[in-house]
């Protein structure tokens, strides 16, 4: 069974896995243009499908990729219990989805399915020292007692069984007296791929260079899917201070990729790096710097122009204030007039 939505990636299964090159070619360039990296996940969630046809154009698919580019590329099906946390939150067993408004309204039916979402993602985010009930009735339910805590962990205890049966279950979930642990052990997440590419990436970089970290940025930010647990409800204030080291660390790791392809006078490839990452994100500063530098040297005069007036009106920046120049972007601006000027 596939997850909802998995089916639009079908659609280039033909395409990726024509006998001819070119329309290979094509085909990958549109589903990482469209999906970017998550792409190659919809495709192995594919190697799940129960349809044996299915899963041998998806493999194929994915050796196609494989040899049309340099992403590291993996064609086995998924094998766990898999949380999305990078952007909304997803739960996954194997290849499949499940969604929990669906299982809650076949199985739990006095349950809201946003507190049980609200409860699994707090619980992993406090990893192993796990939390208190009081802390996960203000996390969740927002202030005072919540009358349905216990069902709602009940409905965890459920789900996980349902997932991988009672041993499973019985591991992951610890529910004491005033205490609750969801065991990170038996969980992969988005978070923990990203983490790990990033860390990697800053090793080789103090240990060898940015020419060799520079693969491992790329992969640290293709694997970033977005702020931290970002649908919870009321913005989640307990996971903003993560949410918040998460994103300086993509923040960082553009830097660096942009960086690179700037020294390597890969403009166009850093403008690219750097207008996606504006579009998404217009306080992204040392970003900005990168995508105003490599706009001067293809002589986009124009664009340079009016991203620094974007990035001024988004920040509520004056560039005439005696402290503007504190502004990295204000400041390598005026440096890049000068420069033009003389």
């Amino acid at each position: 069974m596939l997850a909802p939505g998995s089916h639009h990636i079908t659609l280039y299964l033909p395409l990726l896995t024509s006998p001819q090159i070119a329309v290979r070619r094509q085909a990958c360039a549109l589903l990482l243009g469209s999906y970017g990296e998550h792409g190659l996940t919809m495709l192995r969630r594919c190697l799940g499908s129960d349809d044996g046809r299915l899963r041998q154009q998806a493999r194929l698919a994915l050796e196609q990729i494989a040899d049309l580019t340099d992403l590291p590329v993996q064609a086995h099906a998924f094998v766990g219990v898999y949380v999305e946390c990078l952007g909304h939150v997803r739960l996954y067993v194997d290849s499949q989805e499940i969604r929990l408004d669906e299982w809650v309204r076949s199985e739990q039916g006095q349950v809201g399915w946003q507190k049980l979402q609200g409860v699994l993602a707090y619980l992993l985010h406090c990893g192993r020292r796990g939390s208190t009930r009081a802390a996960i009735e203000g996390a969740v339910w927002g202030s005072g007692r919540a009358p349905t805590l216990g069902r709602t962990l009940q409905a965890l205890r459920d789900l996980l069984v349902a997932l991988r049966g009672a041993a499973f279950a019985e591991s992951a979930l610890t529910i004491a007296d005033n205490h609750c642990l969801l065991r990170p052990e038996a969980f992969q997440t988005d978070v923990m791929a990203f983490e790990q590419a990033f860390a990697l990436a800053q090793h080789t970089n103090g240990a060898v260079g940015l020419d060799a970290a520079a693969p491992h940025y790329a992969q640290a930010l293709r694997l970033y899917g977005g702020p931290y647990m970002i649908d919870m409800p009321h913005g989640a204030p307990w996971a903003q201070g993560r949410r918040d080291h998460l994103r300086g660390s993509f923040l960082i790791a553009a830097d660096c990729l942009a960086e690179h392809a700037f020294a390597q006078r890969r403009y166009d490839e850093c403008i690219n790096l750097c207008s996606q990452i504006f579009d998404g994100d217009e306080t992204a500063d040392e970003v900005v710097v990168w995508l105003l530098r490599a706009y001067r040297q293809v002589g986009q005069q124009g664009l340079l122009e009016y991203t620094y007036r974007r990035y001024l009106r988004a920040n509520g920046l004056d560039a005439r204030a005696a402290d503007a120049r504190q502004d990295a972007v204000v400041g390598v601006y005026e440096e890049l007039q000068e420069l033009q000027v003389g």
